[in-house]
């Protein structure tokens, strides 16, 4: 699972939600859209595949420092590699429906908003998987 969360508070309880059920996957977290597109293409730091595999689901955060989460996702749109159609659920602080109906329109499986009780948050995370993953949830 790759986590593009730029807030390490976010980021820490989406990790901790993973580990609260003991899922058996890698968590993978980048702090930009910027990040997550050198992980996806294997730049450094990210170039050995063994420690950073590619992902079965995308966690996007919209509101990213430099290119946005939207951006990320038009981006992702452009390229070629399979890695590029790997699901993408977005996590948002954001209510705002239009910004839920251009993230679908770009591609978004799945648009949460970011709950703000750790129980729902595991619950949401364990819905992702089962959806997105079977096989680890």
């Amino acid at each position: 699972v790759l986590v593009v969360e730029d807030d390490p508070d976010h980021a820490a309880l989406i990790q901790a939600a993973f580990a609260y059920r003991n899922f058996p996957c890698l968590v993978h977290v980048t702090w930009s859209s910027e990040e997550a597109m050198d992980y996806l293409l294997g730049r450094w730091p990210f170039d050995n595949r063994t420690r950073n595999p590619f992902p079965h689901v995308i966690i996007l955060d919209l509101g990213l420092p430099g290119m946005d989460g939207l951006g990320f996702m038009r981006w992702l749109n452009t390229r070629p590699e399979p890695w590029a159609l790997t699901p993408v659920v977005v996590f948002t602080a954001n209510a705002n429906r239009g910004i839920a109906v251009q993230a679908y329109a770009l591609g978004a499986r799945e648009v949460k908003v970011k709950p703000t009780d750790f129980t729902e948050l595991v619950d949401i995370v364990d819905a992702v998987l089962r959806r997105w993953k079977p096989h680890i949830a």
